[in-house]
């Protein structure tokens, strides 16, 4: 089965603006706040809750996230 995994590089919305989070169905898309992170956060994927279906990797807005 295939996981989304990010790309921080190409992300251009590390944040709570992240048009991934609440695109996903099976809400395991969360953003996490983290002062040592550049952007002050990161996104992080809870692979428990993930089917793989991509929609989070569709949304993304910066085509940072990609299945694998």
């Amino acid at each position: 089965m295939l996981q989304p995994f990010i790309i921080k590089r190409r992300c251009p919305a590390q944040d709570t603006l992240c048009k991934a989070i609440p695109a996903c169905p099976r809400d395991a898309i969360r953003y996490v706040a983290d002062e040592d992170e550049p952007l002050g956060g990161v996104i992080v994927f809870d692979y428990d809750r993930c089917d793989g279906c991509g929609q989070c990797a569709q949304e993304c807005c910066g085509s940072a996230i990609e299945m694998r």
